[in-house]
């Protein structure tokens, strides 16, 4: 598997599993820009870093013209970027906050989609991965605005796979189970033992642990891969096993 001549855009490379994805693929020679919201950190040795607020229209426009202008292409896309805030009973979810993570994580996928589906078929195609969660089917009363926004990105996805067959642009999604990344740790409570904490998860997770970063990027790469022209429309959970127990 190798990535050389192909320009990859990740969304919220600057975070546990972003990095490790665009560590990943810098390896076997993708050119990698990483996007956040805020200004430059934790970039990936060998990434290029351009700042994205995904939830503006103009600034999703100007990133990916940028990168066409300068690159001649795009090749790819990872839609990463992603909130999620925990320990909201669902009767006491604001509409603000309703509409936060649906902006980031819905909109934000569904703008990175429509804007570089369109600049990869004046090129001859692409790959486009969304990241939906094992969310998206086991349903948290008190994470509610994150599994529904989650379950929105896998009928995204399809419906981008079959808008983007005719324009050689596949488009699927992963669906991670746990995974240790600070976003997980932000579940802790306040005065947990953060063992109780691996021990519970670990319980989901018919394979007897949590994921790794390492897991997730080696999906990723598995979707972006041109020789895999034939995947399409997939639904990829990388969750030890999370969705069948």
């Amino acid at each position: 598997m190798s990535f050389e001549d192909q320009t990859i855009l990740i969304t919220g490379g600057c975070g546990g599993i972003g990095g490790e994805v665009a560590r990943h693929l810098i390896a076997k020679g993708a050119h990698v820009i990483v996007t956040d919201r805020a200004e430059a950190r934790d970039v990936a040795e060998g990434a290029e870093y351009a700042q994205l607020d995904v939830t503006s229209e103009a600034a999703w426009i100007g990133t990916i013209d940028a990168i066409v202008a300068t690159h001649g292409a795009i090749n790819g896309l990872v839609n990463i970027a992603g909130v999620f805030t925990p320990g909201i009973p669902f009767e006491e979810m604001t509409l603000a906050q309703w509409r936060y993570h649906m902006d980031v994580n819905l909109d934000g996928s569904f703008m990175g989609c429509r804007l570089a589906m369109k600049a990869m078929a004046a090129t001859g195609g692409g790959a486009i991965v969304n990241f939906s969660s094992g969310l998206a089917e086991i349903m948290l009363s008190d994470g509610g605005a994150y599994c529904v926004s989650k379950a929105a990105v896998v009928a995204l996805t399809r419906l981008a796979a079959k808008a983007g067959g005719k324009f050689r642009v596949r488009v699927n999604a992963v669906l991670p189970g746990a995974i240790d990344t600070p976003m997980l740790w932000g579940n802790l409570r306040e005065g947990q033992d953060p063992q109780e904490l691996i021990d519970m998860l670990v319980k989901q997770h018919p394979i007897g642990r949590i994921g790794q970063t390492r897991d997730i990027a080696q999906a990723v790469a598995f979707l972006l891969d041109p020789a895999n022209s034939f995947v399409t429309g997939a639904l990829l959970a990388v969750d030890g096993g999370q969705l069948v127990d």
